[in-house]
């Protein structure tokens, strides 16, 4: 009877060391997920597990071999573009804002760090020592008791200078100098009182905290989780303070600060809808949003193609494209702060000269409507001069047998332009115009420096201003508002994100510029 051999499949060093430096990977994605889960980053996590199953399955199986070359394409994808959209969708649906960053856990143990001085503490003026190894200690003194000596975790009690390892005293009777230790001047007590502050010296239940340059007194925790409960007991008033809406919360309705994150499902993109007081500046940023990006790429086209068209035959065509795309090279942060000290009322060249011309000059800061004049007007010089450059390529790739037989028929200049040259242009230009739209739709930069979206608009129980657009008006409200809600203003980013991809997609759409042409 014959036995059939086993056959085993061939395993080259190669592929083993392979094989072994993935499974050394998916040890370290592992133990990072389950750090991250703990932590509650769940978006992150998520990312990373999707991660782990690229790399893992791209680099293990022979079928998807073909993959082992985007495999860091897809790993940088989902980390730096996935991932930022799901952490936002995720911000959108929680409480995060100011004072609540922190998770239920980290809010717990902050609050269990809290100390206080507890009816009938005692209380000690403190000298400080520093070792050679940069441990501190304090000799304490209190009125009717005999002095100690403390470090962090211990106390040594009825202690006197001038015995064992303590040297002689001073006029007010502490050590001179300590065996193992060096006496802190006034001088280096300022410096590292705040680091002092922090550490608690002696032993539990009671230990002994700087309250002061001069004083100290013993302590304890303020505030103790009751896991039965599932509340915080303040163990100096008795007062217990239960989990509501992200905070702590008492019967009579205080609450303990910091709070924490928690999900609120879709309330975030409920107030952004629903909200009469998102509503009034809404619409005005809404409006001045669409006539912002509309203007400045309209404007700045024409512009662009106009200089094409004039300068495009010139003799030194060379040189004066040089210096007609000047604003190009140089970064917008500069043009735009020149542009704003040129049009300061209070000492702006350009207003200077308009006071000298016409007796008065309009305050492109502080009035709304030259405020926006001057932002399209800024946006203008800073791009035409890549609509300059697209529209330059693009008349040459028209032909101009089209012009000739048009000429030949007697059309005009004009009739040649609106008829020949312009819609053969726009075929050519128009996936550029949408992504120009689109790129000025979400222009932070220019708005932010120029005047902080500013004039404010009156009578708005949020930070708006009249020349704010979306995207800046997202950012004062998760940044530097009193508020700093970051949970509204993610959900604001995503509702524009979805806003934008739509309008992009109708504009592609229906002007058919990514059609193929035959």
């Amino acid at each position: 009877m014959l036995i059939p051999k086993t056959t085993h499949p061939n395993l080259s060093p190669a592929s083993a060391l392979r094989l072994g430096l993935v499974g050394l990977f998916d040890a370290g994605l592992i133990w990072l997920i389950v750090r991250l889960v703990q932590d509650g980053s769940y978006p992150l996590a998520g990312i990373f597990i999707a991660l782990g199953l690229v790399v893992t399955v791209s680099m293990s199986l022979d079928r998807f071999r073909a993959w082992r070359w985007l495999c860091v394409g897809l790993s940088l994808a989902l980390l730096f573009v996935l991932y930022p959209i799901l952490y936002t969708f995720y911000i959108s649906t929680t409480n995060t804002g100011g004072g609540h960053v922190l998770t239920r856990q980290q809010v717990i143990d902050a609050l269990e760090r809290v100390q206080y001085v507890p009816e009938g503490g005692r209380k000690f003026s403190w000298t400080a020592f520093e070792s050679p190894a940069g441990e501190y200690a304090l000799w304490l003194q209190a009125e009717g008791s005999a002095a100690q000596w403390v470090t962090v975790g211990a106390v040594q009690a009825d202690v006197q200078p001038g015995t064992g390892s303590f040297g002689p005293a001073d006029e007010n009777g502490i050590p001179l100098e300590v065996e193992g230790y060096r006496r802190l001047e006034r001088r280096d007590v300022i410096v590292l009182l705040d680091r002092l502050g922090q550490m608690e010296f002696g032993a539990p239940p009671e230990t002994i905290r700087i309250t002061g340059l001069n004083a100290a007194a013993t302590t304890q925790a303020r505030y103790h989780y009751d896991e039965a409960q599932e509340a915080i007991l303040d163990q100096s008033t008795g007062t217990l303070y239960r989990p509501a809406g992200g905070s702590f919360v008492s019967e009579d309705g205080e609450a303990l600060r910091p709070g924490f994150f928690t999900g609120v499902g879709l309330d975030n993109f409920n107030r952004f809808f629903s909200s009469a007081a998102l509503r009034g500046p809404l619409a005005a940023i809404i409006t001045w949003n669409f006539m912002y990006a509309i203007f400045s790429v309209l404007f700045s086209f024409a512009l662009g193609l106009l200089i094409a068209l004039l300068f495009d035959n010139l003799p030194g065509k060379r040189i004066i494209r040089t210096l007609l795309i000047i604003p190009y090279p140089i970064p917008a942060l500069v043009s735009i702060l020149i542009w704003r000290n040129l049009l300061n009322p209070d000492f702006g060249a350009l207003v200077k000269l308009m006071q000298a011309i016409f007796g008065s000059a309009p305050n492109f800061l502080t009035d709304p409507g030259w405020t926006r004049f001057a932002i399209i007007l800024i946006n203008m010089w800073l791009s035409y001069p890549y609509f300059y450059i697209v529209s330059s390529g693009a008349l040459q790739a028209i032909p101009t047998d089209m012009l000739d037989a048009a000429a030949v028929d007697g059309a005009s200049l004009w009739q040649k332009f609106s008829r020949i040259t312009l819609p053969l242009l726009l075929q050519i230009v128009s996936p550029l115009l949408v992504a120009s739209f689109a790129f000025n739709f979400n222009n932070f930069n220019l708005i932010y420096i120029f005047n902080e979206g500013n004039p404010p608009i009156a009578g708005t129980p949020i930070p708006a201003g009249h020349t704010d657009i979306l995207i800046s008006f997202v950012y004062k409200l998760a940044f530097t508002s009193a508020q700093q809600d970051y949970g509204l203003a993610s959900a604001i980013s995503i509702v524009l994100f979805a806003f934008v991809a739509v309008i992009t997609w109708l504009q592609f759409r229906y002007t058919r510029v990514l059609e193929d042409r035959h």
